[in-house]
């Protein structure tokens, strides 16, 4: 049976007659109407499920298009349910909460909610699926950071044995630690993901040093003008003060370093 037949049994009689009538050329799902169906110019079926009966969302699903609605009764369409479901699948497992949990009092509440979304993003990329439209979302909702925090969510810097909770026990040792300097020290390490590089004992001196000249060279050739080393732990921040120092005698560079009394903080900032 075709869609337009499907539909004749969703309307009343006078409607019926209004649809036979007419040429459907393309369907439109926005809610734009006064009633369930409208005919727009040029032959768009325009259908507002708000205005649909339950039992006219009952038949819309079970003889059409096997819909889903979402919690406010929207109707999704098939592209829509498909995300909806995607998302259901891989919602924050136990272990997740416990770094939602952890993060809740800490970051801005944006921060925090994009994280929960970036979060969910990993799931599914971890179980090898399509995140686009998952990533296209946040970065659409949080435009400054979302693709940058989505990434180091993937990357685990958010976990609990990772950067981001390493760098809130180093600031809480500090002597006037202030959760308003760590919020910060966040969003400005998140937003700063493509002109940052983190100095980790994961990786030989020689790889950070070569990122570190790679980094600098791309980044002069696009025009940037800055570039950020950050490292946590004591053993760090001596590898990126002597990282540092191979750009002593550089005069086309402008180094600032922020490091705290007990040395176990550092950024360092080449601007050029």
């Amino acid at each position: 049976m075709k869609i337009l037949d499907k539909l004749m049994n969703l309307v009343d009689a006078k409607f019926k007659e209004v649809l036979s009538k007419n040429k459907i050329i393309l369907f439109d799902f926005s809610r734009n109407t006064k009633n369930l169906f409208e005919i727009k110019e040029g032959g768009k079926l325009s259908i507002d499920m708000n205005k649909a009966t339950e039992e006219q969302k009952k038949l819309f699903k079970e003889q059409i298009i096997d819909a889903e609605f979402d919690d406010a009764g929207n109707f999704l369409t098939s592209r829509a349910n498909n995300k909806t479901r995607q998302i259901k699948n891989n919602l924050p497992t136990e272990s997740d909460e416990e770094i939602l949990n952890f993060y809740k009092d800490k970051l801005s509440y944006d921060m925090w909610k994009a994280l929960e979304i970036a979060i969910t993003i990993r799931n599914s990329f971890n179980k090898g699926e399509d995140i686009t439209d998952l990533k296209r979302d946040i970065i659409h909702k949080y435009p400054v950071f979302g693709n940058n925090l989505s990434n180091l969510t993937t990357q685990g810097y958010f976990d609990l044995d990772r950067h981001f909770k390493q760098l809130y026990e180093s600031m809480l040792e500090d002597e006037g630690f202030d959760i308003v300097n760590y919020r910060k020290k966040v969003e400005k390490i998140v937003e700063s993901l493509p002109y940052i590089v983190f100095i980790t004992r994961y990786k030989t001196y020689d790889e950070l040093s070569g990122e570190v000249k790679f980094k600098l060279t791309a980044l002069k050739k696009y025009g940037t003008g800055i570039l950020l080393l950050h490292g946590l732990g004591t053993e760090n921040v001596s590898t990126a003060l002597a990282i540092t120092d191979e750009y002593k005698d550089d005069e086309s560079i402008r180094i600032e370093k922020e490091m705290n009394l007990k040395r176990t903080i550092i950024t360092v900032t080449f601007r050029f």
